[in-house]
Formats: C-alpha cells, structure tokens, sequence
C-alpha cells in the first residue's frame, strides 16, 4: 500500500535495467543501485513497459503506399541498393540485432565476431 514512486525514478530504473540485458545484471543489483527492493524494480519495469505499450500505435506505423514518405524511402533504397528492394517496408543496412540468448536450432550460426548470438538485417 505504498504510493508509487516518481515516474523519472521508474524511468530511470528501467532504463538501467533495460539497457544491461541478459545475465548482466539481475534485478537485485538495480535494486541495490538505485537503494530500492527487488520488487520495485520489477514493479517499476512493469509500469514503464505498460506506458510504453499503451503509446505503440500512436508512435509506431507504416506509411501508406502513396504517403511523401513511402516515396522518400522508394527513392532512398532505389539509390542505394537493387530497383526490385524500393517496395519493401523495412531497410537493410547490415545492422547486427542482438538475441537475447543462443536460439535452440543453428545456435552457432547466429554467433558473431563481437561474441554476441545476433541476426544481421
């Protein structure tokens, strides 16, 4: 039955814990970093992910067909790579996404040069 705490202190856990993913950190280490309980930690996780969620369509969206910024990308993937890319959604760059743990089928094949289990876009 305690108040919830300030929401730049919510934010500021998750981001801590958010951005050392993996076995990096642990609950109880954010909890001991920013002088609050495991459950707070986990708590304040769960309430900033919830805001977060709650805006993802009003953030988040493709461009129609026919929208300047469909066009924009058209003409960008066009220049940059082969005509038959320009009606994709999504960019190739070679950006390396990491995976959260080793995938169960082909696990080694996912392992990259900076010892990180990725997928390459």
């Amino acid at each position: 039955n305690n108040p919830q705490l300030p929401v730049a202190i919510q934010l500021a856990i998750f981001l801590n814990h958010a951005v050392h993913y993996g076995n990096v950190i642990s609950p109880e280490d954010v909890g001991q970093w920013a002088g609050v309980s495991v459950g707070s930690v986990i708590n304040c996780s769960n309430h900033v992910m919830i805001a977060l969620l709650d805006q993802h369509d009003t953030f988040i969206c493709f461009p129609t067909p026919d929208s300047k910024d469909a066009k924009h990308a058209q003409q960008f993937v066009e220049s940059r790579s082969c005509p038959e890319w320009r009606n994709g959604i999504f960019a190739i760059d070679g950006s390396a996404i990491n995976l959260y743990e080793k995938p169960g089928h082909y696990g080694e094949s996912f392992y990259d040069r900076k010892s990180n289990y990725s997928l390459n876009c």
